[in-house]
C-alpha cells in the first residue's frame, strides 16, 4: 500500500466507528472521577506557568482529550484525518459551551508552523501510525522552545499466546451477547502489514522515539490507574481481554 492508500484506510475505518467511538469505556471519558485522574496526570508534565496554552489535540478524534484541556482554560485545536469523528467532537463543544477548533488534516505532516504550539497531545495515537518516528518530528518542529509533547499509549497486545486467547474469546463473546455494540476496529490485513505498532507500543520503545527525535527532559508516568478506573465499569465478558499496559510519556524542546 502506498501512503495515500494507507491514510484512506484510516480515515475510512474511523468515520465508520465515528457515532460510536465514545461509549467504549477506554475511549470515551463517562465519569468525573476518570476525568480528575486525567486533569492530575496533565498537571504533573504541562509547562509551568498559570497562562493558557496553546494545545494541539493530533489524531483528536472526538476530542476526549482535548475538551479536558479546554475546561482547564486552554486554547485548543484538534487535528485529525477522520471527519465524521470530528463531527462528533464539535457536537460535544457545542453541548458543553466550550471552544475547541477541529481541522481536517494528518497527523504525521500538521499542517503548521515551526513553534506554533505550547503542547501537543495524543492518546491512542502512535501505535496506529505508519510512520511514528517522522510524526514525533514533526510534533517537536511545531512547538515552542520549552514546549513539550505528551503521548497516551500503550501495549494492548504483547502476542503471548494466553493474551491471544483471551481477546479472541472476549472479542467472540461481545459479538454474540451484544452484537449491535461490540467493538471491532480490526484493520486489514494490508494495512496492518504497513503499522509497525498494531498491538500497541511500549513504554520502552516510545521512549526510543523520544531520544531519536532529540527530546529532552523525557518522563514517563504509569496510568494503569486509569485503566482500573475504566476497568470496574466493563461488561464481565470484557474483562477477560488483558488489561495491557498504559502509559504517558512527555518530551520538552530544548529552550
Amino acid at each position: 500500500m502506498d501512503e495515500e492508500q494507507i491514510k484512506t484506510e484510516i480515515s475510512e475505518r474511523w468515520n465508520e466507528s465515528a457515532s460510536r467511538y465514545d461509549t467504549f469505556v477506554s475511549h470515551g471519558i463517562h465519569t468525573d472521577d476518570e476525568k480528575k485522574l486525567w486533569i492530575h496526570a496533565f498537571a504533573k508534565v504541562l509547562p509551568e506557568g498559570n497562562k493558557p496554552l496553546s494545545v494541539l489535540d493530533v489524531g483528536c478524534g472526538t476530542g476526549a482529550i482535548g475538551l479536558i484541556f479546554a475546561e482547564m482554560g486552554h486554547q485548543v485545536t484538534g487535528l485529525d484525518l477522520s471527519e465524521k469523528m470530528m463531527d462528533e467532537g464539535r457536537k460535544k463543544t457545542k453541548e458543553r459551551a466550550l471552544s475547541m477548533t477541529f481541522l481536517h488534516g494528518d497527523a504525521e505532516n500538521p499542517p503548521f508552523p515551526d513553534n506554533h504550539f505550547d503542547v501537543v497531545i495524543n492518546r491512542h495515537l502512535l501505535w496506529t501510525l505508519p510512520n511514528p518516528e517522522t510524526a514525533l518530528k514533526s510534533w517537536k518542529r511545531i512547538i515552542k522552545p520549552g514546549g513539550r509533547v505528551i503521548i497516551i499509549d500503550g501495549l494492548w497486545n504483547d502476542k503471548r499466546l494466553k493474551s491471544l486467547i483471551c481477546r479472541r474469546c472476549s472479542e467472540y463473546l461481545g459479538r454474540i451477547l451484544d452484537p449491535d455494540t461490540a467493538e471491532n476496529l480490526d484493520y486489514s490485513p494490508q494495512l496492518q502489514q504497513n503499522l509497525p505498532h498494531i498491538g500497541g507500543i511500549s513504554e520502552a520503545k516510545a521512549v526510543i522515539y523520544f531520544k531519536n527525535a532529540g527530546f529532552e527532559d523525557i518522563i514517563t508516568e504509569n496510568l494503569m490507574h486509569i485503566r482500573k478506573n475504566q476497568h470496574h465499569r466493563l461488561m464481565w465478558y470484557q474483562k477477560i481481554k488483558p488489561m495491557g499496559t498504559y502509559y504517558l510519556i512527555s518530551g520538552t524542546k530544548r529552550a
